[in-house]
């Protein structure tokens, strides 16, 4: 049961992202998003609240995926970080586009959080710190996309070295 509403939600993200490609964020619906996913509306709206959270979900479940990872290799997570956003380049672009990086940015912030706090142990308890972390994680979202949007002629692995260098302060 639970694989089957995890396909449905890979169904509704692809299809959403899918229809970005097409048309402008604002004018998809959720009937164009239900019907391309080959779901009904119905469950749609037992997954969903709005288009947005579609984005909410997926990112911070990623989000998640990369915090495990870090625990055991944060560079092996920058490298995952940044893999994917290369697998998945034009879903960065669609986003860029229709505005929506602002969300994708805080739903990795727990990923950005446990970056921080692996790099400076016990800083995020001072005011400074949580600022800092915000500053850095919009940092982290700034080299992504200009990567992307440049020749992205480094690895993965190398955008990992660099971000990892500037995290450190190196």
């Amino acid at each position: 049961m639970a694989q089957d509403k995890e396909a449905t939600k890979d169904c509704i993200f692809t299809a959403l992202t899918g229809l970005m490609e097409q048309k402008e964020y604002k004018y998809i619906t959720v009937t164009d998003i239900a019907r391309k996913a080959g779901v009904s509306r119905m469950t749609y709206y037992r997954t969903y609240t709005s288009k947005e959270d579609i984005l909410v979900q997926h990112f911070r479940k990623i989000s998640q995926q990369l915090i495990s990872e870090a625990k055991e290799d944060i560079r092996q997570a920058l490298d995952s970080f940044f893999s994917y956003f290369q697998k998945y380049d034009n879903l960065t672009r669609v986003l860029t586009e229709a505005d929506l990086m602002n969300v994708v940015v805080e739903c990795f912030s727990g990923f950005t959080d446990h970056l921080y706090n692996a790099l400076h142990p016990g800083s995020l308890n001072t005011t400074k710190a949580r600022y800092a972390v915000r500053y850095e994680s919009g940092g982290l979202f700034s080299i992504l996309i200009g990567w992307l949007s440049g020749s992205a002629e480094e690895s993965p692995q190398e955008m990992s070295e660099i971000a990892l260098n500037i995290l450190r302060g190196e």
